[in-house]
């Protein structure tokens, strides 16, 4: 046994933390947490009411791991807990302390990435556990299961027939009312008609007609109202009343946080975060990018020196960006999440190391992305004419690329030239073109959608977006065969119940103030304890109410819409014992028909993750 142990969380990092620190050091994986919440305790919450304190019990699954780990500290002199770079990392490192006694024995190593330089910087550099965040995770561990548990449990009570067991959570439920208010919206939508009109000069030129008394999405609108008007007042030729000439700068690049790369890449959020702990688990060599359960856009100042070499070097002096967005210094925590090496091109990830699929679509997206937060912004030359026919005004304009900045990273669309025009000019035009519009509803949510849109009202952490998303999907919130987040028959009755007796607690911003509360405990500036206690004050009582007035609803099955093969009935969607879902004829016990649904499997190969059907 090594007198040096290093405990890790997940065993994909093992192999690669124990060749940077060489055969004096031990490295083993805590296969993240050691410990759970037990059923237990008053209404089974496995909680310390009284006293506020999870009562946390070895999980049984984890006997083996937790056995070898106690094994590899018994004697050895030095205990390094190196878990992830979140509250939840800091709780798992609590518990290992606990749970293994470490008290006397052990340091707190942080790393933002898997490389040989962040791990030994890490090494000689050790601290202890920052139990501000341990007090933290554990005050939203409570929440979530109090929240969780009892909500869940009057769902169940108040719903009959339902196709899974009804849950409900702090963030889930959040994101089911977004979804649900988004589909409420989209019903309630009536679409409002428009036309827009059209000159067209040549096959390449083509003018505008805008009304600068209109609000400005809605300049180039011409309203029913006015159309025949306008169709009889608009003939002939253009005459040219301005150019204006100038320069234009394009919108810097922001260093990115998890949600965009959920919001940007191809793929459902499970595949994206797979693909995403993939990267930074690395491949046997380090890790391809850094920590991505972060809410930050700030880069260190190491990054941004070696990115400076780089860019110079391969693009010339003149494309790096002395101003760059969310610079931070090496001691803060997070960083945005950005490619470790700034040389690996994704060309040379893929010829390195043989990735493909989403893990190929998320490297190449956070590349070129943090490589253009890195770089100047283009310049765009600007020429515009405005054009009048009868007092009506028309626009054509265009612009020329003069310093292409960032976009010599993946190209931009073509320069479009146009002819050289003097004021008073007449133009010929050879055809007006009118054409008739309407508004569109809102799109529903997708995966990323949804996640961008609770980021944005700081609802949940980085390290649970996906899970809530795939909890929805679980439950049968959403229809499981739309592509987008709809929701269903079934996620519209639990709201409603949910909304009924606890309007003050399933909202956004009560939500959003629960992680406000969870920030300041994690800087103790306020005590978890009180946060609690005055929680249940308020949860518990509306809770005894809910269950005395809220009423029970018997759900209707969700049907198939097919015949049942054998009697004619039919068929609805129904769920096993074990939450399998299969389908079955509505004329049960009588019809013993059921039928199998193929599922939606995920597999996450060494080198490839996707989703099959």
């Amino acid at each position: 046994m090594a007198e040096k142990v290093v405990i890790v969380e997940s065993p994909n990092k093992v192999k690669t933390i124990s060749k940077y620190l060489g055969k004096d050091y031990e490295v083993l994986a805590s296969v993240g947490h050691i410990v759970k919440l037990p059923a237990s305790g008053k209404f089974q919450l496995g909680i310390d009411l009284e006293n506020w304190e999870p009562q946390y019990v070895l999980d049984p699954t984890k006997k083996k791991v937790v056995s070898e780990l106690k094994k590899a500290v018994k004697n050895a002199k030095e205990v390094f807990i190196a878990t992830d770079l979140d509250r939840e990392g800091e709780a798992i490192g609590e518990n290992l302390v606990h749970f293994l006694n470490l008290e006397d024995k052990y340091s707190r190593i942080r790393y933002g990435e898997i490389t040989k330089n962040a791990i030994l910087t890490a090494m000689e550099n050790p601290t202890k556990l920052d139990l501000n965040l341990v007090n933290a995770q554990k005050a939203r561990r409570m929440l979530d299961r109090i929240i969780g548990f009892r909500l869940s449990k009057l769902m169940a009570s108040k719903l009959s027939n339902y196709p899974t067991k009804p849950t409900a959570g702090r963030v889930q439920s959040i994101g089911l009312k977004l979804i649900i208010d988004r589909e409420n919206e989209i019903k309630a939508f009536e679409p409002e008609k428009y036309h827009t009109l059209e000159a067209k000069i040549s096959e390449d030129v083509v003018a505008e007609y805008f009304n600068s008394n209109h609000d400005g999405d809605h300049r180039s609108w011409i309203y029913p109202k006015d159309i025949e008007k306008i169709k009889k007042e608009i003939k002939g030729p253009l005459e040219v009343k301005s150019i204006k000439t100038g320069q234009r700068t394009e919108a810097q690049i922001t260093p990115l946080k998890q949600s965009v790369v959920f919001r940007k890449v191809q793929g459902s959020s499970n595949v994206i975060q797979s693909a995403m702990q993939r990267l930074y688990e690395g491949y046997d060599e380090g890790g391809l990018i850094s920590y991505p359960r972060t809410d930050s856009t700030r880069l260190s100042q190491t990054f941004i020196n070696e990115s400076k070499k780089y860019i110079e070097k391969k693009f010339g002096k003149q494309y790096f960006s002395e101003s760059i967005k969310g610079v931070a210094g090496d001691q803060d925590a997070h960083e945005a999440i950005r490619p470790t090496d700034v040389s690996l091109t994704p060309e040379m990830a893929v010829a390195k190391y043989g990735i493909e699929g989403a893990e190929l679509r998320v490297y190449t997206f956070i590349y070129n992305t943090t490589l253009q937060a890195l770089m100047k912004s283009p310049i765009r030359s600007t020429l515009r004419y405005e054009l009048e026919n009868n007092s009506h005004k028309f626009k054509l304009s265009s612009s020329k690329v003069i310093f292409d900045g960032y976009y010599v990273i993946d190209g931009y669309d073509r320069d479009k030239e146009l002819p050289i025009y003097t004021e008073g000019q007449k133009i010929e035009v050879k055809q007006y073109v009118y054409s008739d519009h309407e508004t569109k509803p809102p799109a529903r949510y997708n995966d990323g959608t949804l996640i961008q849109m609770l980021d944005d009202l700081k609802i949940g952490r980085p390290s649970t977006f996906a899970a809530t998303v795939s909890k929805l999907k679980e439950r049968l919130y959403v229809k499981a065969e739309a592509t987008n987040l709809e929701p269903s028959d079934f996620g519209f009755q639990v709201l409603e119940k949910l909304l009924i007796s606890f309007p003050g607690t399933i909202n956004e911003e009560y939500t959003a103030k629960v992680e406000a509360d969870l920030d300041l405990i994690a800087e103790n500036k306020i005590d978890y304890k009180k946060v609690l206690q005055d929680f249940w004050d308020l949860f518990s009582e509306t809770l005894d109410t809910a269950y005395l007035t809220l009423e029970r609803t018997i759900l209707i099955p969700e049907q198939v819409g097919e015949e049942c093969p054998d009697d004619g009935g039919v068929l609805i969607y129904k769920n096993s014992r074990r939450g399998d879902r299969f389908i079955a004829c509505a004329n049960w016990p009588e019809c013993t028909f059921t039928r199998s649904i193929a599922k939606k499997k995920w597999f996450n190969k060494k080198k490839s993750t996707e989703e099959i059907n």
